[in-house]
């Protein structure tokens, strides 16, 4: 028996060639060859995607405004499999309506030319829909949290000069003390959707119709709440510390940062071209310094990010497994 177990401990099951115990070895060759493969390679693909969609988001932004729901899909819809395999179809609902970041896992190289930076103060993530005379408020999951009358457009009945079949959709932080809505996103204004215009465009429209929209971040009788446009920066590394080291856009505490990719569209559900810190992850993915008081909200029990958002890194390393799967049969 004792030489039994000798014999078997000096045994590999993967010792056979094509072992089916073993990885495919035009796998494992696949993988020698491989640096990396990461949410850069997912970055790439998203933005292919939304290149190749074919989606009516006039419709789409009819059915927000409206509350009505058409179960119908086109046939040019469903012919793009490429898109619904990387970026789904928004939800017909009011849940999942939001573009939501992935942890910044990965620096991308080209942060300082092909980003955007936004800080974002400590609140709740809302859906602002202004239809019908009447603007509501939804939390990601689809609930609606508040009503009220706003200037914006199609979003108070009082204001004659904007009819009620106009409608407008924001993506905001509520921050409840302030009572003000800051605008991170735009998604349709005056009817006009933009999900499938690049970030730059949006930005850029959404602080220009702000700008033109009388008594929209001040509070009044139609106007119950602020609504106050978050600004944009570049990345490269002399802004983002200036921007860190600068007093804030708001009174309220920084909740984190948002990095957007200049050239993705707003898309509905979780993407890698919005990116996520917290202010005292900087210095370690960055290498970017940042003021004593920032780095004080650093938890006593932070080691690294990797330590702190295990779930990031884990989900990180199964897509990269199986991209690299994808790969290697694309490759045959």
């Amino acid at each position: 028996m004792e030489d039994l177990i000798n014999a078997l401990a000096g045994s590999q099951v993967t010792s056979q060639p094509n072992s089916t115990a073993a990885e495919h070895p035009r796998f494992v060759m696949y993988k020698a060859k491989s640096n990396t493969l990461d949410q850069e390679t997912r970055r790439r693909k998203f933005l292919e995607a939304q290149k190749r969609k074919r989606f009516d988001y006039a419709s789409h932004a009819r059915q927000l405004a409206l509350s009505k729901w058409d179960n119908g899909e086109s046939e040019e819809e469903n012919e793009d499999m490429d898109f619904e395999e990387c970026i789904p179809k928004p939800p017909k609902s009011y849940r999942n309506q939001l573009m939501l970041s992935e942890w910044l896992v990965e620096v991308p190289g080209d942060l300082a030319d092909q980003w955007y930076l936004k800080l974002c103060p400590v609140g709740k993530r809302c859906l602002i829909v202004a239809s019908k005379g009447m603007t509501k408020a939804y939390t990601k999951s689809g609930y609606n949290i508040m009503s009220f009358p706003s200037n914006l457009p199609g979003g108070n009945k009082v204001i004659s000069s904007k009819p009620l079949h106009v409608y407008c959709f924001l993506d905001c932080i509520y921050n409840e003390v302030e009572k003000t809505y800051y605008i991170l996103d735009i998604m349709c204004w005056n009817s006009h959707p933009c999900f499938d215009s690049e970030t730059e465009f949006r930005f850029y429209w959404m602080n220009t119709k702000i700008d033109e929209c009388s008594g929209l971040q001040e509070i009044a009788k139609n106007n119950y709440f602020k609504f106050v446009p978050l600004p944009h920066y570049d990345c490269s590394k002399e802004t983002l510390k200036r921007v860190l080291w600068s007093d804030l856009p708001f009174p309220s505490k920084l909740d984190g940062l948002l990095f957007y990719h200049k050239q993705s569209h707003y898309i509905c559900g979780t993407t890698p071209l919005v990116g996520w810190l917290k202010a005292y992850m900087v210095p370690e993915m960055l290498s970017i310094e940042v003021p004593p008081a920032l780095m004080a909200e650093k938890p006593s029990s932070y080691v690294s990010m990797q330590q702190h958002v295990p779930y990031a890194f884990e989900k990180h390393l199964k897509r990269k497994e199986e991209e690299e799967k994808i790969m290697y049969y694309e490759d045959d």
